[in-house]
């Protein structure tokens, strides 16, 4: 049997913090707003009912308040987090697919995409794969618990790089149908080469791959997270669905690698001894 060690969980507290922080941040910007206009004449300026708009007012609360729970109680503020960040999403996500006037796969995607709503599915997605870690006591090692989820925890990294290769393969074929400029060519084969390479390394376990891995997916996600920055701060920038997932995926990677740093030992010189 593996224990996990309590530290491990760090980063993954550091995110859903930061993630409920900028929830309370952007609630307190929603209840200057409620303030200034009036309760009843606020929740017709959102063109939301007055249910909604007391819920958005109570996660200026309750926000923080998950925040300080993850801080003294994890398993409490991860559960907590997680119900609230669920029925967020749910709320939200209902009411930006109700404003459609046309309801198809492309505008549902847009609408979701926004930077609001997108960085709440973005910490869904970050909360539903990490909660089972802190309620599984035990990694176990042995056959018969060979396929647990600390196990599949373990391959997400793998599982991130393979979508990334495919991804851009088959961007590759794209562009060799319909070539648009040497720049997406250059970025296709240089993603391709550094994915499958990346992948290697982390499936032999190399220390290289290690270090690589979390330096690469901190650079990928912090790009995506500036761009978001960047529009809380006033810039026109691009932001969409993709953008928010690829963030949280970063995250989830950096996660797993983390919390398994002991398997990756394996040395480059090691390899070639090897090979």
């Amino acid at each position: 049997m593996q224990k996990i060690k309590n530290n491990e969980f760090t980063f993954i507290i550091v995110v859903l913090i930061i993630g409920h922080l900028i929830g309370t941040m952007t609630h307190t910007f929603l209840l200057f707003d409620i303030i200034k206009l009036g309760f009843m004449n606020s929740a017709k300026a959102f063109g939301v009912s007055p249910i909604v708009n007391g819920y958005w007012m109570s996660l200026t609360i309750i926000d923080p308040v998950i925040a300080f729970l993850l801080t003294k109680n994890r398993k409490i503020g991860v559960l907590f987090g997680f119900i609230n960040i669920f029925i967020n999403v749910i709320v939200n996500s209902s009411l930006q697919i109700a404003t459609l006037s046309i309801i198809t796969l492309q505008s549902v995607y847009e609408a979701l995409g926004n930077i609001f709503n997108g960085l709440q599915i973005a910490l869904l997605l970050f909360s539903s794969f990490t909660l089972p870690l802190f309620f599984i006591k035990t990694a176990c090692t042995t056959i018969q618990h060979k396929f647990n989820y600390f196990n599949f925890f373990k391959f997400i990294p793998i599982i991130a790089l393979t979508i990334g290769f495919l991804i851009h393969l088959v961007g590759l074929f794209n562009l060799i149908a319909d070539f648009k400029s040497l720049w997406i060519l250059w970025v296709h084969v240089s993603m391709i080469i550094f994915n499958a390479g990346l992948i290697y390394a982390l499936w032999k376990r190399m220390k290289f791959g290690y270090i690589i891995g979390i330096v690469g997916f901190s650079i990928f996600g912090l790009l995506q997270t500036g761009f978001a920055g960047a529009i809380f701060i006033g810039f026109n920038c691009s932001f969409n669905l993709a953008m928010a997932i690829t963030i949280s995926i970063c995250c989830l990677s950096i996660s797993s690698l983390l919390m398994n740093s002991d398997m990756y030992k394996v040395t480059i010189r090691e390899m070639a001894i090897e090979n």
